[in-house]
């Protein structure tokens, strides 16, 4: 979920620059959440409802794996993103120009409507995402460095933190009531104007900021660290460019099935892994000991991968069932399906800080356990969160107490801050010293093959047959189960 997308940051700047500086990065970037997870909220409704429900008319196995698709998209064009920052545009003009497609991409899926507006929208929007979420953290970052402040999690990232979950919480609200009272039209237009408020918040403030910046950090932000030549521009971006307006035409055409797309998605993330993997161990000057590390962090990889495959059925198969098989009904009012996805963001938000709590106590007691013993508890919890369903899935309408749901994203939860952390950390700790901003990268990778692995596993849940949908869910908590017992066997090969 978004709230571990994100580094934490160091600070030491004066008051009112470091309150210009988050408040404008932050606004931004909760106002990205707001818009991003209340479109996803009801994205998958819209792709399966009928035509004269104002949807697609998609089966639902087909909506689930275009879910999958999408998601994995984003976190590939956050690698994608990074590279702009760095080599090309700078992270402040990469956060710009992200924010100014995700405009583009809602104003389409409002406007336009029907196939080539729904692919077309979700393209801008997932390179506009991606550019934003690679570079607001480290625009904040420079913001607040070489002050001589060397602690983390203060206060600017706290507000930055919570405007994320924010936005993540109320997008969904928002959206699922306007949808259900109003149409799609109508909770995709809202999801655009959203953005719009984002953008000229920023805007209004970008300037301020700006020049309250040390020239250092000023430069740092909006020039690229390291600049690529010229020929490398010419290459990487014109080809990067029509590979995305390919991709698009054939989706809007039809040339290329939902289904081809989405196995053709994982195909790219998975080689785009493992090609990272072989060219940072293959390369020289990488001494032995950090190849040690390398290869101590693939089996976190695979577990973090797994994780997401689960966490990400909340937007995909998990809002189907939510639409199909769960009572929502509250004294007498129907509550709508869309506001089932805020439950992941409000329980990050009361679980974190106690978890927090808990960690530092333990660890005062008794010292922490390896990355890999931590990942394998977060992955397990992911499987039991699954297995809550499996009494309920020879049910019909409205046949599962919403409780139900509540436990199982719970217990995902909880499995996410037990990975989402973990992960990240370790992808820091590991880190080669020649290649630690590719390395930590690889935990982003993690989560693009996991939301894939989501679009392609969720082909196999039928809501219409009580057996498959049995199996569904047992076989996705026998595979978590699997990855946790293999993570735990590999502990003591990652070190704390």
């Amino acid at each position: 979920m978004t709230s571990i997308e994100h580094r934490t940051v160091q600070v030491g700047r004066t008051p009112d620059t470091t309150a210009t500086a988050v408040t404008a990065v932050a606004g931004i970037e909760m106002w990205e959440r707001f818009s991003f997870y209340g479109m996803q909220a009801i994205l998958v409704y819209f792709l399966y409802h009928s035509t004269e429900l104002g949807g697609l008319g998609m089966d639902h196995t087909t909506a689930t794996a275009v879910i999958g698709a999408y998601g994995a998209a984003v976190y590939l064009c956050t690698i994608a993103g990074g590279w702009i920052s760095d080599r090309f545009l700078g992270a402040e003009r990469t956060l710009l120009g992200g924010a100014i497609l995700l405009v583009a991409g809602h104003l389409t899926m409002g406007l336009v409507g029907g196939v080539p507006g729904t692919v077309t929208g979700l393209a801008l929007i997932a390179v506009g995402s991606g550019s934003l979420k690679a570079s607001a953290v480290t625009v904040l970052g420079h913001c607040f460095s070489g002050q001589g402040g060397t602690r983390r999690a203060d206060t600017g990232f706290l507000v930055f933190y919570l405007g994320i979950n924010i936005g993540a919480f109320f997008g969904p609200m928002l959206t699922g009531w306007l949808q259900q009272h109003h149409g799609f039209r109508a909770g995709f237009s809202a999801a655009a104007v959203l953005m719009v408020l984002g953008l000229v918040m920023y805007l209004t403030l970008r300037r301020r900021y700006l020049a309250t910046l040390p020239d250092t950090a000023r430069r740092a932000v909006l020039h690229p660290g390291q600049p690529a030549d010229r020929r490398s521009v010419l290459i990487v971006v014109p080809t990067v460019t029509a590979t995305v307006i390919v991709v698009t035409v054939l989706a809007v055409t039809g040339v290329t099935g939902v289904e081809a797309l989405t196995d053709g998605m994982l195909i790219a993330v998975v080689l785009v892994a493992v090609v990272t993997f072989v060219s940072i161990l293959t390369a020289p000057g990488v001494t032995a000991a950090e190849r040690r590390n390398i290869r101590a962090f693939i089996p976190l990889f695979i577990g973090s991968s797994v994780f997401w495959a689960m966490l990400n059925q909340n937007f995909g198969v998990l809002a189907v069932y939510s639409d199909l098989r769960l009572d929502r009904t509250l004294l007498g009012w129907e509550m709508p399906a869309a506001w089932t996805q805020s439950l992941n963001p409000v329980f990050l938000l009361i679980a974190i800080p106690v978890t927090g709590w808990v960690w530092s106590h333990r660890r005062a007691a008794r010292p922490g356990a390896s990355p890999a013993h931590r990942m394998s508890v977060g992955v397990a919890m992911a499987g039991a969160g699954m297995l809550v369903f499996v009494p309920f899935a020879d049910g019909g309408e409205a046949s599962t107490p919403l409780p139900v749901l509540v436990t199982a994203i719970l217990l995902i939860t909880l499995g996410e801050i037990n990975v989402g952390p973990v992960g990240m950390a370790a992808a820091g700790d590991l880190a080669p010293a020649r290649f630690a901003t590719r390395f930590s990268a690889l935990y982003f990778l993690s989560m693009a093959v996991g939301t894939a692995a989501a679009g392609v596993v969720s082909g196999f849940y039928s809501p219409g047959d009580p057996g498959a949908e049995r199996l569904y869910f047992c076989g996705c908590a026998a595979v978590a189960v699997a990855t946790a017992v293999a993570l735990r066997r590999c502990a003591r090969k990652v070190g704390p």
